[in-house]
């Protein structure tokens, strides 16, 4: 049980951390609210979608095809992760929230608490 809750909280981090990044950086920015809507749709059938059918298909190029061997595909994962992290270290910008609120962890942490307890779902 405590496997399952040390495992959930990573995993939730990992898929809302980009999404929170990507609408506190669009308003930031100033583009229009329609526009991310239309971001998301791209990603989700274009990001995620598209990118697994050709991810899986080069993978099986690398196994079959090429004779690389069963690990191929995760060592060429490796390789794009390594492009893709210094693409993003290179050009993005870190979001530290509102500083003008000059909140501490802490009280950040307390309030997302009670939004999450008080919500019904």
């Amino acid at each position: 049980m405590l496997g399952c809750i040390l495992g959930g909280i990573p995993t939730s981090l990992l898929f809302s951390a980009f999404e929170s990044w990507l609408v506190a950086e669009h308003f930031k920015r100033g583009f229009d609210q329609q526009w991310l809507s239309l971001t998301f749709l791209k990603a989700i059938f274009l990001g995620n979608g598209l990118v697994a059918i050709f991810s899986g298909l080069f993978g099986n190029v690398l196994v079959d095809t090429l004779a690389l061997g069963p690990v191929a595909p995760f060592d060429a994962a490796a390789g794009f992760l390594t492009i893709g992290m210094i693409i993003i270290l290179s050009t993005w910008t870190e979001n530290y929230g509102d500083a003008s609120e000059n909140k501490s962890l802490l009280s950040q942490f307390k309030g997302a608490a009670v939004a999450i307890a008080s919500d019904e779902k």
